[in-house]
């Protein structure tokens, strides 16, 4: 598990017909203070959640900006179910340890410079 997909691959899968069952983001502080949310997304063909990938080099995609991760997760790839958001850390995401291997987010990249604002907007994720 842990693995990651290309966006194109990811786009490859939805136009055969594949869905994203669920997608789960997490909050990772950087070094300097800012906030990194990584998606973790479960496609129906394949088994378990995965990253997705930078264009380029190892380590996975992440953005500063959640309103460009919502639009691009609802309007690029069509995922209208809940999104569930953690802070790194966070005691639940236990249930969740298969999809975060050791190392998995150790190379990010941002997609905005935009400040987060303080607060918690953590969403408590539906049993399932």
């Amino acid at each position: 598990m842990g693995d990651t997909l290309g966006e194109a691959d990811l786009r490859a899968g939805i136009a055969r017909g594949g869905t994203i069952e669920n997608v789960v983001v997490v909050a990772y502080r950087d070094a300097g203070g800012g906030v990194e949310h990584v998606p973790y997304i479960l496609p129906s063909w394949r088994r378990g959640y995965v990253a997705i990938a930078l264009f380029r080099g190892p380590g996975v995609r992440a953005w500063r900006d959640l309103d460009r991760l919502r639009r691009f997760l609802r309007d690029d790839l069509g995922f209208g179910l809940p999104i569930s958001l953690y802070d790194e850390g966070c005691p639940k995401l236990a249930r969740f340890k298969s999809l975060l291997p050791a190392g998995a987010t150790s190379s990010r990249v941002r997609t905005s410079d935009t400040t987060q604002p303080d607060g918690d907007d953590t969403e408590t994720p539906a049993p399932g």
